[in-house]
């Protein structure tokens, strides 16, 4: 079975942000803006993603 955590606020409000900026730079053709905010994108996840597992799972 999966797990699901709870999100803060602040790491939706971060992700909402970034996908609408991230949309915004393709439609106005600006690539590298877009590949940088990508990049950015994918390492907020995966640091999110890596200290919540690291806290070591404790449940409430």
């Amino acid at each position: 079975m999966f797990q699901f955590e709870k999100i803060d606020i602040e790491n939706i409000l971060v992700i909402i942000a970034l996908s609408v900026s991230l949309i915004m730079a393709i439609f106005y053709g600006l690539d590298n803006l877009a590949m940088s905010i990508v990049t950015g994108l994918l390492g907020y996840i995966g640091g999110t993603i890596k200290s919540n597992t690291t806290k070591g799972g404790e449940t409430k």
